[in-house]
């Protein structure tokens, strides 16, 4: 059952005299303190596959970085879920060394793409 729902069936039996004012209120805040309670596993699971998500990138950016076309986007991508991972707490190291990597190899992409640029343009002209 949802929220609105339990919460909905609390207020008929209140207006219904099944239950006392008091009554409502007590278990209307364990209806919302249990809702709280699940959207918070839900955002540390969410943090646990972001941090994931950003440790394989920051991995798979220490091949990407030579082909700077691809090197961008999967490390840019790689630093946004690493971020989004430090949410995490039991997965907190994960999304840093993804977040470490995926740093490191966007500067090895922009130094690759910088050396590209130069020596594509000193043999041309």
């Amino acid at each position: 059952m949802s929220v609105v729902e339990d919460l909905e069936k609390l207020k008929q039996l209140k207006d219904s005299g099944a239950i006392t004012d008091t009554e409502f209120e007590i278990e209307k805040s364990k209806v919302l303190n249990g809702s709280i309670s699940n959207s918070n596993i839900n955002n540390a699971e969410k943090g646990k596959t972001q941090a994931i998500v950003g440790l394989i990138l920051g991995l798979v950016s220490i091949i990407a970085w030579y082909i700077p076309l691809i090197g961008f986007p999967i490390t840019i991508i790689g630093i946004v879920f690493s971020s989004l991972g430090m949410k995490s707490q039991t997965h907190k190291g994960k999304a840093i060394a993804g977040l470490s990597l995926s740093i490191l190899f966007l500067v090895v992409t922009i130094i690759n793409s910088a050396m590209g640029v130069i020596l594509y343009s000193s043999l041309y002209y």
